[in-house]
């Protein structure tokens, strides 16, 4: 996917997270966490298997409640399940939704992916989904992001990656970044660490969540802990 070259937007979107946890089945997960971040930002969410991570991201998503803690939205309360026009999301999680038994490019067509005239005719976008590798698998599902949405919140979006396919997740973050876009990716490894403004350390429950300055970003990278 090719990201289209627009003009950044002129409208400002500043997003804040105040002392949300992420929750299961009424039990608390993590700490509290807290963060403001503006169009051009890249938080990372770091922390060990289980801690909550894909949990925060669907909280952040609307696709399960926000008990715990508020969102803001330009200062106003903000909540995805019901103000999905306002900011204008795309979550990628494990769970790719594409179909085995069509090819890649009409996965791509059926998910209303912007496709370039490259995927028309590559071989790979031919083939059935049922013959990809793993790797192959999540570069496709990928090229599903939306570069007109304001936030990506991204699940392990470098799962089964090998280095050229990593390269082109990097090269799609950096690339959305500069536009104005806003990527939140909760990960284990490096992705795309030069464009990092924020990074969040999830802790257990009673413990508080540290946050640390990339070396990428200013004092304005920091979140409001």
């Amino acid at each position: 996917m090719i990201l289209s070259q627009s003009a950044q937007p002129t409208s400002e979107i500043q997003l804040s997270c105040h002392s949300v946890t992420a929750m299961r089945a009424g039990m608390a997960l993590t700490s509290p966490v807290s963060f403001t971040m503006e169009r051009g930002d890249y938080l990372q969410l770091r922390g060990m298997n289980g801690i909550g991570k894909s949990t925060f991201l669907r909280q952040l998503a609307g696709l399960i409640p926000c008990d715990s803690g508020h969102l803001t939205l330009n200062d106003a309360p903000y909540d995805p399940a019901k103000d999905r026009l306002s900011l204008k999301t795309h979550y990628l999680g494990h769970r790719d939704g594409l179909h085995n038994d069509l090819t890649g490019l009409e996965n791509l067509q059926l998910l209303g992916a912007k496709i370039d005239k490259r995927a028309e005719t590559e071989p790979l976008y031919q083939r059935q989904l049922n013959s990809y590798s793993a790797g192959q698998r999540q570069r496709l599902n990928l090229l599903t992001l939306s570069d007109e949405a304001d936030l990506w919140l991204l699940d392990e979006p470098s799962s089964n990656l090998d280095g050229d396919n990593l390269q082109f997740l990097e090269e799609m973050i950096k690339a959305f970044l500069k536009k104005g876009g806003m990527v939140i990716a909760a990960t284990h490894g490096d992705v795309a660490q030069k464009q990092v403004t924020h990074q969040i350390q999830l802790e257990p429950s009673l413990s508080k969540p540290s946050l640390s300055q990339s070396h990428a970003g200013g004092d304005d990278a920091l979140a409001d802990i």
